[in-house]
C-alpha cells in the first residue's frame, strides 16, 4: 500500500546532483480499523446522549464528564470517560471529522498499537491538563484528536528526508492548522464568542502527543533490499522492546502526576 504522501514513481522529478538517484520506494501501512472503531463509539455514544430527556443529559453528564470535585473524591475514570463525550452536533462533527483525517495518517504511519497508545495517553494527558488548570466541568476527544495531530507533526518533522517535498510540505500545512485551531481557542477564551474552548486540555493532549510520538514513533530507515523493484525497503528502527519500554514509562509518570494533583 503506498502511503499518500508519497509521490508516484512516474511523477515529474526535479533535476538532481549528480551521481544521486530518486526512486520510489513503497511503504507497507496499517489499515486505519481502530479510527473507524473509535469513530464509530463517540458517535454513539453522541447518539445516544442526544436521544435522552433535557435532565437525563444532564444527569449522565454528571455521572461521566471531567468534573474536578469528584475527581478528587476518588472517581478518577472521569479522566478517561470524558474523552468520549461530546455536548452537541457542532461539537461532534469538528472532532469526529478531525479524528477521521488525522486518525487515518497517524494510525496507517504508527501501527494500530501505538496509535492506540498515542490516542488514549494523549488524550488522559489532555484531560490531566484541563484537570490542574481549568476548573469547569469539560468533555471532549480534543485532547486526544490534538495528541494525535502532535504525533503526526513529530512523524513528518523526523521522516522530513524520506517524504522529499511533499512530506515537507504536509508538514508545514499541519503546523499552519495547528497554530490557527490554537488561536481560534484562545479567541474563544477571551469572552468574544458564546463558545468556551478547554485550552488546557488541547494543549496537554498535543504535548503528549509530541512526546510519545517522539520516544515510540516509527523510525523508518531506507535500506537495501535486491529483492524490491527499486533495490531499497523501508524498516522500522524502532524496535517494539523500546517503544512498549517508552510507553509504560510515559504511563507511570502521569499516574504519579495524576496522583500528586488529586492531593493539592
Amino acid at each position: 500500500m503506498r502511503h499518500p504522501f508519497q509521490p508516484p514513481s512516474d511523477s515529474p522529478e526535479a533535476p538532481q546532483p549528480p551521481g544521486v538517484r530518486r526512486v520510489a520506494v513503497r511503504m507497507t501501512v496499517a489499515e486505519p480499523r481502530l479510527t473507524y472503531v473509535l469513530l464509530g463509539v463517540i458517535v454513539l455514544i453522541f447518539f445516544y446522549f442526544f436521544s435522552l430527556p433535557a435532565r437525563e443529559q444532564v444527569l449522565f453528564l454528571n455521572d461521566w464528564a471531567k468534573i474536578n470535585e469528584a475527581i478528587r473524591d476518588g472517581e478518577y475514570y472521569r479522566l478517561f470517560t470524558s474523552m468520549f463525550l461530546h455536548l452537541n452536533l457542532t461539537h461532534i462533527i469538528f472532532n469526529g471529522y478531525a479524528l477521521f483525517v488525522l486518525g487515518r495518517d497517524v494510525e496507517a504511519l504508527f501501527g494500530t498499537p501505538r496509535f492506540a497508545i498515542v490516542y488514549l495517553l494523549g488524550g488522559l494527558s489532555g484531560s490531566l491538563a484541563s484537570f490542574i488548570f481549568t476548573d469547569a466541568p469539560s468533555v471532549g476527544a480534543s485532547g486526544a484528536i490534538f495528541a494525535i495531530f502532535g504525533a503526526e507533526m513529530v512523524y513528518f518533522h523526523q521522516h522530513r528526508e524520506l517524504h522529499g517535498t511533499a512530506g515537507r510540505q504536509h508538514l508545514t500545512h499541519l503546523v499552519v492548522l495547528m497554530l490557527i485551531n490554537l488561536g481560534l481557542g484562545f479567541f474563544a477564551s477571551t469572552g468574544a464568542t458564546s463558545f468556551r474552548i478547554d485550552n488546557a486540555g488541547h494543549i496537554g493532549g498535543l504535548v503528549g502527543g509530541v512526546v510519545l510520538a517522539w520516544f515510540i514513533g516509527p523510525a523508518y530507515r531506507l535500506q537495501r533490499d535486491p529483492t524490491a523493484e527499486s533495490g531499497f525497503s523501508v524498516v522500522d528502527k524502532n524496535p517494539v522492546e523500546r517503544w512498549a519500554l517508552a510507553s509504560v514509562a510515559y504511563a507511570a509518570g502521569l499516574a504519579a502526576l495524576m496522583a500528586y494533583a488529586v492531593t493539592v
